[in-house]
This record gives C-alpha cells, sequence and structure tokens, in this order.
C-alpha cells in the first residue's frame, strides 16, 4: 500500500512539474533564453577584442624584451672595450718607457697615441681629466677642448655627470645626442666611462643607439602587418569586424582599404554631432569600454536608425585603440532561431518524459524504496545492515556493490588511524632526507666553487675544513698531505680532537695502502690502525688519489664512539668521497699550473731563472731604480774553457758543472738579487741598490767561490780547477735599458777573457782599457 501511494505520489508530482514547465517557459523562459544568448553574444564580441588586445600587448612586451636585450648587449660591449683599452694603455705606456722620455712628453705622447684607438663604425676611446677637459680625443676640435660647460641639443651636460659619477662610482653609463666622427646631425649615444685614479683621468667609449630604434621601429612594423592580417580574418557576430587607431585619430588597420591609413578626425556622429574618434577614445576610458551609438547599414546607407555598439581598449605601448563594432540586432537573432527550435524539441520531450516516467516509476521505486531503508540503518551506525536485493540490472549492481561498500567502510575506519599515522611518519622521514640531502648539495657546490678560486694549497685546506665541519658538525677530523719524504703532516682539523700527528710511513696508513676508503671501529682490540685505536671513536679514513698516486688522507672521527653504527659510516662515506675527490683535484691542479710557471721561467739543469725570465726582471728593477733614483748592477759570467771540458771529460760532466756553478749562484746571492742561467755557458746577475764596489765584491767573491768549491764538489770527475771570467756594468752610468746594460757587462767580459781569464772586470774599466787600447 506504501509503495503504491508513493508511486501515484512521485508520477502525479513529475507531470505536474512537465506541464508547469511548460506553461512557465512561455512566460519566462523563452524571454531569458533570448536575453541569455545575446548577452552571451556581447560577451563573445568582448572576448574577441581582449584576445587581440592581448596579443598586441605580448608583442610590445617582446619588442621592449628585445630592446632592452639589446641595449644591455651594447653596455657589455662598451665594458669590454674599455677594458681592451686599458690593456692598450698599458702596453703604450711600457713602449714609451723604454724610449728613455721625460714624464711630460711622455704623458703627451701616450695620449697622442690612445687618440688613434678606433673600433668599428668610427667609434674611439676619449679621455677627459677632472675639469672635463678632453685631453685625448680623435677629432682634432674637440681635442683638447673644454666641456665643463658643453651641452647636447636637449640641454644636458655631457663630460662633466660622467667625471662625477666615475669618481664617485667609478664607473656606470650615461647617455647623451652626439654627432659621429664625419657627420653632421647629432644622434643619441650611449657612452660607459670608468675611473683611472692612479692617473686622474677618466676614460669612456661610446655607442650610437640607432639600429636598436630602427630594430624596435621594424618589429613594430611586423606586428602591425601580422595584427592586419589576423584582423581582416576575425569577425564578431555575422559582420561585425575590429580596427586599430591612434591618438591622433589616423585609422591604423581597418578591413575597408579604402579607410584604412586615412584620418577620420572629422568623421562625426550623425546623433550627438560630435567626433565619432572622440568618443571612441572617451569610450575607452570608461569602465565599461562600450561605446553605443546610431549608425547606418551598407545596405541602407545614409539612415542612421540601426543600433551599434563598439568596445574600445586602449595600449599605451603602440599608442593604438583597439575596438571593435557590431550591430545589435545581429546578437538578438541566433537568440529568436534557438527559442523556437528549444520549445519545439521541449514539446516533444514533455509528451515522451510522461510516458516513459510511468514506465520507469513501476520499475524503479520499489527497490529504491528498500535499498533506502537499508541507508537509512547504516547512517544511523548500523554496519551489519545489509540489502537483500537480487536483480540482474543496474538495481541489482547497486545493492551488491553498496553491500561491498559497507564491508569497506567498516575495514577502512578499523585500519584508517593506523594508516594515517604510518603515511604521516614516512613523510616526515623523506621530508627531513631531503632536507639533509639539500643542505649537503648545496655545501658540496659552495666548496667546489671555492676551491675554484683557491691559489694557495693552504686556502683548499682552510675550505676542506670549513666544508667537513658544515657538512658534519657534530664529528671531528683531520687532513694530511704527504710531503717529499713520504710522510702524512697534518694540515688542518676541525672539531673538538687533539692536534694532529705526522706518519713518518705513509704507507703505515691503511687509507693509503688500499687507495679506498678505510674504515676503522671504536674499540681497540678490533681496530688495524693504532692511530685511530687513540681517537677511541669509529673512524673512517678516505684517501685523496691523483694520477693514480695517493696524495693525501682525510680522516673522520665519527661523534659517538662506540654507539656509532655501520649505517652512520654508510651515510657518511660517499659524501665524504665527493669531498677528497674535489679536493684531491684541487691541490692537483694548483700544483699542476705552478710546475708549468717554473717551467716556462726557471732553467731545468741549472734550476736558475732563464734568459726570458732575466730580460723581464731586469726592466722591471730598471723601471724601480729609475723611479726611486736608485743603481742597479749587472755581472756577466763565463765558465773559461769550459768547450774543453766537454771534449775532454763529456757532456755529463759539463752538465754537472753547470749544476754546481748554479747551485752555489744560489747560495751567493741576496734574496732580492736574481741569478739566470743566460746561455750555455754564460750566468747574469742581477743586484738592485748596490755601488759600483759593492758590485765588485760580489763578482770577486762568486769568482773566488766557484774557483774554490765547484771542481772539489765533483769528486776527482775534473783535473785542475773550474774558473769564470765575468763583468760589471751599473744602471745608469753603464746603461739605460736592458740591451745597453747587457751589453755594457758583456763588453767587460770579453775584455776579461782577453786579459787572461778567471777575474773581474768593471764596465768602467773595460771603457777605459778600451780607449788605452
Amino acid at each position: 500500500m506504501f509503495r503504491s501511494r508513493l508511486f501515484l505520489k512521485t508520477f502525479s508530482t513529475i507531470v505536474a512539474g512537465v506541464l508547469l514547465f511548460t506553461g512557465a517557459s512561455y512566460l519566462s523562459f523563452v524571454p531569458w533564453i533570448r536575453d541569455t544568448i545575446a548577452q552571451q553574444e556581447e560577451r563573445n564580441g568582448r572576448v574577441v577584442l581582449n584576445n587581440i588586445y592581448e596579443l598586441a600587448r605580448n608583442a610590445h612586451h617582446d619588442i621592449e624584451a628585445w630592446r632592452e636585450s639589446a641595449l644591455e648587449a651594447r653596455r657589455r660591449e662598451l665594458r669590454h672595450l674599455v677594458q681592451v683599452a686599458e690593456g692598450a694603455i698599458t702596453r703604450l705606456e711600457t713602449e714609451i718607457a723604454a724610449q728613455d722620455l721625460g714624464p711630460a712628453a711622455a704623458r703627451r705622447q701616450l695620449l697622442e697615441d690612445i687618440r688613434h684607438l678606433t673600433y668599428g663604425q668610427d667609434d674611439y676611446v676619449f679621455i677627459a681629466d677632472y675639469e672635463s677637459r678632453l685631453i685625448s680625443h680623435p677629432d682634432p676640435e674637440l681635442h683638447g677642448a673644454d666641456f665643463s660647460e658643453k651641452q647636447d641639443i636637449y640641454g644636458n651636460l655631457i663630460v662633466p655627470p660622467m667625471v662625477e659619477g666615475a669618481r664617485e662610482q667609478g664607473e656606470g653609463f650615461h647617455s647623451y645626442w652626439w654627432r659621429r666622427l664625419g657627420e653632421e646631425e647629432p644622434s643619441e649615444k650611449l657612452t660607459y666611462y670608468k675611473h683611472l685614479p692612479d692617473r686622474n683621468w677618466v676614460i669612456g667609449t661610446g655607442v650610437y643607439v640607432d639600429d636598436v630604434k630602427e630594430g624596435v621601429a621594424a618589429r613594430k612594423a611586423a606586428v602591425t602587418e601580422r595584427l592586419r592580417r589576423h584582423l581582416q580574418q576575425t569577425r564578431v557576430a555575422s559582420t561585425g569586424y575590429l580596427y586599430v587607431f591612434d591618438s591622433d585619430l589616423n585609422m591604423l588597420i581597418h578591413p575597408n582599404s579604402n579607410i584604412e591609413g586615412t584620418d577620420f578626425s572629422d568623421l562625426l556622429n550623425p546623433v550627438t554631432g560630435r567626433p565619432i574618434g572622440e568618443e571612441l577614445v572617451a569610450a575607452a576610458e570608461s569602465p565599461d569600454r562600450k561605446l553605443l551609438y546610431k549608425w547606418d547599414k551598407p545596405s541602407d546607407p545614409g539612415n542612421y536608425v540601426y543600433d551599434k555598439v563598439s568596445w574600445v581598449r586602449y595600449l599605451p605601448g603602440f599608442d593604438w585603440y583597439i575596438a571593435s563594432s557590431v550591430y545589435l540586432d545581429e546578437f538578438r537573432a541566433p537568440a529568436d532561431t534557438l527559442t523556437a527550435r528549444i520549445l519545439a524539441i521541449a514539446g516533444l520531450a514533455m509528451v515522451v518524459a510522461i510516458i516513459s516516467v510511468y514506465l520507469f516509476l513501476r520499475r524503479l521505486i520499489v527497490p529504491i524504496t528498500r535499498l533506502a531503508d537499508t541507508a537509512s540503518r547504516v547512517g544511523e551506525g548500523d554496519l551489519s545492515a545489509k540489502t537483500d536485493i537480487q536483480r540482474d540490472d543496474e538495481i541489482g549492481v547497486l545493492a551488491s556493490t553498496f553491500n561491498a561498500m559497507v564491508d569497506r567502510l567498516k575495514n577502512q575506519i578499523n585500519n584508517m588511524e593506523r594508516r594515517v599515522a604510518e603515511r604521516t611518519a614516512d613523510l616526515d622521514r623523506t621530508v627531513q632526507d631531503l632536507e639533509v640531502r639539500n643542505r649537503e648539495s648545496a655545501e658540496v657546490n659552495r666548496m667546489g666553487e671555492l676551491l675554484q678560486s683557491c691559489r694557495e694549497e693552504e686556502e683548499i685546506y682552510t675550505v676542506a675544513a670549513q666544508t667537513a665541519k658544515a657538512l658534519f658538525p657534530e664529528d671531528s677530523g683531520h687532513l694530511y698531505m704527504q710531503d717529499d719524504n713520504g710522510w702524512l703532516q697534518p694540515v688542518v682539523q676541525w672539531g673538538d680532537i687533539a692536534p694532529g700527528e705526522s706518519f713518518d710511513d705513509a704507507h703505515s696508513c691503511w687509507a693509503v695502502r688500499r687507495g679506498k676508503p678505510h674504515r676503522d671501529p671504536a674499540a681497540c682490540s678490533e681496530s688495524l690502525c693504532s692511530r685511530c685505536c687513540e681517537a677511541r671513536a669509529e673512524s673512517l679514513c678516505v684517501p685523496l688519489l691523483a694520477e693514480g698516486a695517493v696524495i693525501g688522507v682525510i680522516k673522520l672521527n665519527v661523534a659517538g664512539g662506540e654507539a656509532s653504527t655501520a649505517g652512520l659510516l654508510d651515510s657518511r662515506e660517499p659524501l665524504m668521497t665527493t669531498v677528497a675527490e674535489q679536493i684531491a683535484l684541487s691541490v692537483t691542479n694548483l700544483r699542476l699550473r705552478e710546475r708549468l710557471r717554473q717551467q716556462t721561467i726557471k732553467d731545468p739543469l741549472t734550476g736558475l731563472f732563464n734568459r726570458r725570465r732575466l730580460e723581464e726582471a731586469l726592466a722591471t728593477e730598471i723601471a724601480r731604480a729609475e723611479r726611486h733614483n736608485g743603481r742597479l748592477g749587472v755581472v756577466m759570467l763565463d765558465i773559461d774553457h769550459f768547450k774543453q771540458f766537454n771534449d775532454t771529460y763529456g757532456h755529463e760532466i759539463g752538465d754537472a758543472i753547470l749544476r754546481e756553478v748554479g747551485s752555489l749562484l744560489s747560495r751567493s746571492v741576496r734574496r732580492e738579487d736574481t741569478a739566470c742561467r743566460y746561455g750555455g755557458e754564460e750566468f747574469t746577475l742581477v743586484v738592485p741598490d748596490v755601488d759600483h764596489d759593492g758590485l765588485h765584491a760580489l763578482a770577486e767573491k762568486v769568482r773566488a767561490r766557484i774557483e774554490a768549491e765547484v771542481a772539489p764538489a765533483l769528486n776527482g770527475e775534473v783535473a785542475g780547477k773550474v774558473t769564470i771570467s765575468a763583468g760589471t756594468a751599473l744602471y745608469p752610468e753603464h746603461g739605460k735599458d736592458v740591451h745597453g746594460l747587457l751589453k755594457a757587462a758583456d763588453d767587460a767580459l770579453y775584455l776579461a777573457k782577453e786579459a787572461g781569464r778567471n777575474r773581474v772586470v768593471d764596465a768602467q774599466a773595460a771603457t777605459i782599457m778600451s780607449l788605452n787600447h
């Protein structure tokens, strides 16, 4: 009985609802549909306009980004050119210094040479002093000109802002309008300036940015052309279109080629009598960016009675007004057509629905009611409630699914809290692990950056200690490096531990023996290494490998002593291995650079500086003596009868003599002196801050020591004595440059050989002997 009443009630309610809906549709739904579709069409029109506006705005942003990128490229180019100019100035100073000019003449020559440093399209480098005077400029009219009051075409000072900025900031950029070399019309110029405080100069160079402006204009023209093609294919509703004009009311883009490119400022609104362009501009500034007006149609020209709407948006970057125009009746036509179709379909659907509802409710209501009763029991908390519906259709599937859902719900309630707790704990551990890995990765990356900047091994050791302390804050350790005797010497430590002791035998370290990381337990009874046992802590030793050889060991004492676990060392070892690899690579690279540098400036046989280094050192010392009004001595040495030693005893004995002479010279000169092998059996000494007597005494001392010590040091391999002849010369008396000073000493050496060898002849005495001869 209950189910019958539910069926009748449900059926009658649905039929009444269908009839009521049908009636209401005629009263309210049809106008609502019409208005909704019209509004949707209007929104579509706005969307089309907004899409075009965003397209244009993105294009403007792209052009601005290109302009900024181009200007930044010019700035980098200017910085590079000034750096090149500074290098050129240094070279010019060196060349001018060799010409023995006075300070004022040298400065004039330097500024004159700088005037000819040009590049690119007649671009150049200029120099100004602190009074804004151009002391070096390629233009004869501007060279030496006073620019303290000089302005560009817009009344802006040119040089004073650059001088002020350079003295305050060291460097900077300045824009002004100036003319190129050989041109009359000024152009915008971007200049980079830099302060040279050791010369009281401001150096600068600039580049004209015409090409950047031309590039911007070309890209804007391309954007305009792409937008024109796009708007020609874009429609709003049936006949609506979009167009673009600027603030001067010039029509830039319009589907009608007769209107595009014209000035429509005199085109009036026939209703208001105002220019239609001004009304469109005002609409762009209004909240809804919308203009309603009366206009004619192509099918009815001159009859301005048709409602029309335009939406307008302003793009300041291009000074564009982007507008759309469409007749309002085009919005209503689709709504009327769609409304009629909807009402016809609704009538047919109403009849079909009533019949279908009757048949459907008979089969649906009874099982749904029983299932609802069971659901109510489950909702009240009775999870043992089950439905007994057995059917082969969707109702049966729903019933069996409902029973299974209740069973799963019961199990999920029982297991949910446990699973949530486990997942939360796993997530916390994962987050902690990620934080640790991120911190470790950041520290290793920072170590790599610092190691690349290290110039001495001690700096590498300090970076290694800082990194190990940051990665393992609770642990301690040492870094050992192997010396020339094969000892492992402690170079740095971190953490709260006793100072490290050197290993007199590197192979007493198990990490060195094995060539890979070695772990040692805290218990001495299980330890293989007595030194690790003394630390009373679990330790990890990682060798520093370079080209297959061990150059050091990094040792980590893990905090916790005997309570430490193998898992803790497992987490430490990969990270410590990475640190060791980077340290070993940095030390190897640094040592290789130093070895290569020494090879370029030292003679491999004697260990003395070579001729190239001699000329560099002599030029430097001459310049220093000139600045400080000092003196400089040069001694040229030559082994007497060296060819006879080679012919008599062989080249190996000859090389041994050269090595002994080189070693004795190294021991005989002061720290500030320079001993060089000039070539063959010739040697040279550069002796700063010495007078005639001191230089002669040094040369005589060297001659006597060679005569007394070299032959005995060869253990009887050579019969007789090894002697030298020497010539001395002083700056500035005997020569004012490298060539002149070496020639004076060499001439004196030649006279010493002519006078019987095994003696010292001074350049002054050599001059007198030459005159007497």
